[in-house]
């Protein structure tokens, strides 16, 4: 009984199962993708452990049946052929998975680099008590859609410490919440352009300052910033160490507002500080400030926050990190429980063993259109005492000591070239030994004398 499951676990059967359901999972990968991000699609679908184990099942299945049924032998080459192209493409998906290196390289003309930030993401932290250091790291890949949960046990200096997740928002924005009783805090509303065009809401805590649009603006702070609002009997003021300009939208009146003196803050008033335009919308006794994701697809272009807790004995702490795909990560300093930390989460800088000079960055656009036709990158190879140019673009790729470098992108104002990095050289040639192999596989079924094709053909000759 036993002998027979197993024969039909690694039957033909079986692996036409396993090879429908991989297919089903690429095409819903796609759904996925298009409507969630690509991060999203890795999570689910690519990296999840299924994936890995419907990988392995097919290649142990492969390998089985080439054994099984002798197709080693002459008459059974086509077959054997289409069994090893599976088996090396999914041993070559394996390898990129786990050893090649990919990401993003900026440079901008006249200038060189040797390095290039990583797709993958990491959490790095450093916990330090003056005389001793512990580093650690975990790679992350972190969506709205998945169990992110992790936690990272630490022993350092004889004190157990904890690193677990908390949460994960992906493109986080405000979300007001209002307390009409006594919870909550004095918040002030503010209106500014959105770098997506319309407008957007930015808020200030009392006794708080932030960084709006270049702008420092403070609510009853007590130094001195680009704009401080604070309230005298219910009536609103601001102190500038600017002149600021004024229109108000009642009248279309417009002036000057004199730095360094007091003046009140109105509603519907369009204030202009160094050229960055503000309004004051509202002011609640009240309030408080959640993060929510801002839309359903994660924009690699935004930030995502990943909230952690830290655990030191019977003492606990949450930080907030702020990190993206392709965007170096930003370190947080805090002192907690008597001991020193550092955290970050983001990509991570790879260093190259060679350098890129962008000599040039050329763009054509259609004639009649500021739509770009093709773009392309004049680039000088700098390997030590060896030097040599090359011109990389949409179809022309610089492969150089296993790294290959693509023309992905350009900088908005068309001085600086993005170059997509990847690192895969082992990967990539077994997973061509495999297309190579189903390319014969494709050639002996129409040249073997023993295939079924030339059997029938002999046969009708006849």
């Amino acid at each position: 009984m036993l002998n027979k499951y197993f024969n039909y676990f690694f039957s033909i059967k079986s692996a036409l199962i396993l090879l429908s359901l991989y297919a089903v999972s690429i095409a819903l990968a796609t759904f996925i993708e298009n409507d969630y991000g690509t991060i999203a699609a890795r999570a689910i679908i690519f990296n999840s452990w299924w994936m890995e184990l419907i990988h392995i099942f097919l290649c142990v299945i492969f390998i089985y049946n080439i054994f099984q049924y002798r197709l080693y032998h002459v008459k059974k080459i086509p077959i054997l052929f289409l069994h090893l192209s599976f088996i090396f493409i999914i041993i070559g998906a394996g390898i990129t998975r786990y050893i090649s290196e990919e990401g993003v390289m900026r440079i901008r003309e006249g200038s060189l680099n040797n390095q290039f930030i990583s797709s993958n993401q990491f959490l790095e932290f450093k916990i330090h008590n003056g005389s001793q250091q512990y580093s650690g790291q975990k790679e992350l890949l972190l969506s709205s859609l998945t169990n992110n949960k992790f936690s990272i046990p630490v022993k350092f200096n004889n004190q157990k410490i904890s690193i677990d997740y908390i949460d994960f928002i992906h493109d986080p924005t405000n979300e007001l919440i209002i307390d009409d009783g006594a919870g909550g805090k004095e918040l002030l509303e503010l209106i500014i352009p959105s770098s997506a065009g319309g407008m957007q809401s930015e808020y200030v805590f009392k006794y708080e300052n932030k960084e709006i649009q270049g702008l420092d603006v403070g609510f009853s702070i007590k130094e001195t910033v680009d704009l401080n609002i604070y309230q005298e009997d219910s009536v609103f003021y601001f102190l500038s160490k600017h002149d600021v300009e004024f229109m108000k939208m009642s009248n279309q009146s417009k002036g000057v507002l004199l730095k360094n003196i007091k003046h009140p803050f109105s509603n519907k008033t369009l204030y202009t500080i160094l050229g960055k335009n503000l309004v004051f919308k509202n002011y609640f006794p009240h309030a408080a400030l959640r993060e929510k994701p801002s839309s359903i697809k994660n924009d690699d272009a935004k930030l995502d926050l990943l909230k952690v807790k830290v655990s030191v004995l019977d003492q606990d702490t949450i930080i907030d990190l702020y990190g993206s795909r392709g965007v170096v990560a930003s370190k947080e300093y805090f002192e907690f429980a008597n001991l020193f930390f550092s955290f970050s989460y983001g990509s991570r800088i790879r260093s190259l063993p060679f350098a890129i000079f962008l000599k040039d960055f050329q763009l054509s656009r259609y004639p009649g259109s500021d739509s770009p036709s093709s773009f392309a990158s004049e680039i000088q190879v700098l390997d030590g005492d060896k030097k040599f140019d090359y011109r990389i673009f949409m179809n022309n790729v610089l492969n150089y000591k296993g790294y290959r470098f693509f023309q992905s992108s350009y900088d908005q104002d068309e001085k600086g070239t993005i170059l997509s990095v990847n690192k895969d050289k082992l990967g990539t040639g077994v997973t061509y030994f495999g297309y190579l192999s189903l390319l014969l596989s494709v050639i002996s079924v129409l040249n073997s004398r023993y295939s079924r094709i030339n059997i029938l053909s002999r046969k009708n000759n006849i």
